[in-house]
């Protein structure tokens, strides 16, 4: 009569461990699907902390010019995996200009312009579909954050708050579509749009 116990995985009678391994508990994958969402709660807490000392809501135009700066200049180079790294260096250059008291939203504003001429030029944003959409896009948000500067405080917090939420609704399309930018940072973006946006809106309404 033979053993028909099953031998153990990485033993001389299974070598390859050909057995399946346990399964992860419970704690650690919700811990494992946590991490993956980690734009997210970046963004979150980028949020939070930033509406926690929030004015009229016009600090927040900058955010009108500066991802569209940040998608013409990834679309334009077509390499969505830098995307990250030209992020951080716009940020790091408002954070310069900002230092030396200069107001970043002009040198930002050529910037878009300078990247749409060039983008329609080399035929990258003359692409189909999502690639034709990005300099008019872009060139649509930063109107918007300049109609928000030319109008009284009052109501610009509120096209402010509005174009929070549009800009979301863009990052959402580029999260669905995978294309442009790496899909962490849409979603990073989409997230603090969206939140930053609303909870302007709640802030003005409720003062």
């Amino acid at each position: 009569m033979t053993d028909s116990a099953t031998p153990a995985p990485g033993t001389p009678d299974d070598p390859a461990g050909t057995r399946e391994a346990a399964p992860r508990p419970a704690w650690l994958r919700a811990l494992i699907a946590v991490g993956r969402r980690w734009p997210s709660l970046l963004a979150l807490a980028w949020a939070a902390y930033s509406l926690s000392d929030v004015g009229d809501g016009l600090e927040y135009v900058i955010l009108f010019v500066l991802p569209a700066a940040g998608y013409l200049f990834i679309a334009v180079a077509d390499r969505p995996r830098i995307t990250w790294a030209a992020v951080i260096a716009l940020l790091a250059t408002v954070v310069v200009l900002r230092a030396l008291d200069i107001d970043p939203w002009p040198p930002l504003a050529l910037v878009v312009i300078a990247l749409a001429a060039l983008g329609l030029v080399n035929g990258r944003l003359r692409r189909p579909r999502i690639f034709a959409l990005q300099a008019p896009g872009a060139l649509a948000f930063m109107a918007s954050g300049i109609l928000a500067l030319s109008v009284p405080p009052a109501t610009g917090g509120y096209l402010v708050a509005a174009g929070l939420v549009g800009h979301a609704v863009w990052d959402g399309f580029h999260w669905r579509a995978n294309k442009i930018v790496a899909r962490s940072y849409a979603e990073w973006c989409g997230v603090l749009d969206l939140v930053l946006g609303l909870g302007l809106l709640i802030l003005l309404l409720t003062r």
